[in-house]
């Protein structure tokens, strides 16, 4: 049985936890098939040296703090990051706090309170990483302070799948347009979002369709329509179908998150948390011209998405 990756809120906690450290930065958000080329080189490396294989990330994302006034959504929160680079079997986190200071400091202030107390010996980094006061921590930067300090550096190239580059934002816009099937293949897992189920207006039960509202999430919504999905409720995953934006055929203009389970008799689940992946879009939101239409539709889709969920296991 492999040890529990150990999680720090600070280096403060991780001195003297380990001898040596491998170790790689950035914000990973998403863990995609590019931060898995570094972690699995962090790893491998670690593996060589007997030293811990080590993330350290930013909390909370550096644009929240940066750019306070946008709106932005992530790819994962903080627990499912967390959880992710764990079956990933990394030894331990450091999530460092990003502040305004943290942003403005010399980035060499970085290397001597994070890197050396906490002896990394190897540091690998992303084609487009930089941090620290007008971004001059880069790459460069930190090979001269690792030919300074004795610790590598190694820089590892930008990755793409089938001419696709992968990266966060480009993930990103592909879950808003609700391509999510794609999304997968450069996240190398499906899309998901969690959230309290918040009590809706009852309709779907009126028509025999009840479903689980999602509370607005902190991740990245995908675009409006309906999906084959699974949502996660009390730590078993349901077959579902999920319509996400407004609901014309009742003048519903408030855009929301809305799963219908298959199978469930879970019971009343409204302030619980649920977790719903994206698999397939099924089709676009339509307004239909009775509700008899829409019970039709929604019986079809439900269809569909069982099919979908039987090709995708």
């Amino acid at each position: 049985m492999s040890k529990a990756m150990r999680v720090a809120r600070g280096a403060a906690e991780l001195r003297g936890a380990f001898g040596c450290a491998v170790a790689t930065v950035g914000n990973f958000d998403g863990v995609h098939r590019g931060h898995r080329e570094i972690l699995q080189r962090v790893k491998g490396a670690a593996g060589r040296t007997g030293c811990a294989s080590l993330l350290i990330t930013f909390e909370p994302h550096p644009a929240s703090v940066l750019y306070p006034t946008r709106d932005i959504s992530l790819l994962t929160r903080t627990e499912k990051k967390l959880a992710i680079l764990e079956e990933l079997g990394l030894d331990a986190v450091l999530l460092q706090e990003f502040s305004l200071k943290f942003a403005q400091q010399d980035p060499r202030d970085f290397v001597s309170e994070v890197l050396l107390p906490l002896n990394v010996r190897e540091l690998y980094v992303g084609h487009d990483f930089a941090f620290g006061r007008g971004r001059a921590g880069d790459a460069a930067f930190l090979m001269k302070e690792g030919e300074r300090f004795g610790f590598s550096v190694f820089e590892v190239a930008q990755v793409s799948l089938e001419g696709d580059r992968v990266g966060s934002s480009r993930i990103r816009s592909l879950i808003v347009k609700g391509e999510v099937e794609q999304a997968a293949r450069l996240l190398a897992r499906h899309h998901s979002v969690t959230g309290p189920v918040v009590k809706g207006a009852g309709r779907g039960a009126q028509i025999g369709y009840p479903t689980c509202n999602l509370d607005e999430p902190e991740e990245t919504v995908p675009g409006p329509g309906v999906y084959a999905t699974r949502t996660l409720w009390n730590g078993r995953w349901y077959g579902s179908a999920t319509h996400v934006g407004i609901v014309p055929t009742f003048n519903i203009d408030q855009p929301s998150i809305e799963s219908f389970l298959f199978d469930f008799d879970g019971g009343d689940i409204h302030g619980h948390t649920i977790e719903v992946a994206f698999v397939k879009k099924l089709r676009d939101t339509v307004k239909y011209g009775s509700v008899e239409a829409l019970v039709r539709q929604i019986k079809a889709d439900c269809e569909a998405a069982r099919e979908t969920l039987k090709e995708r296991p």
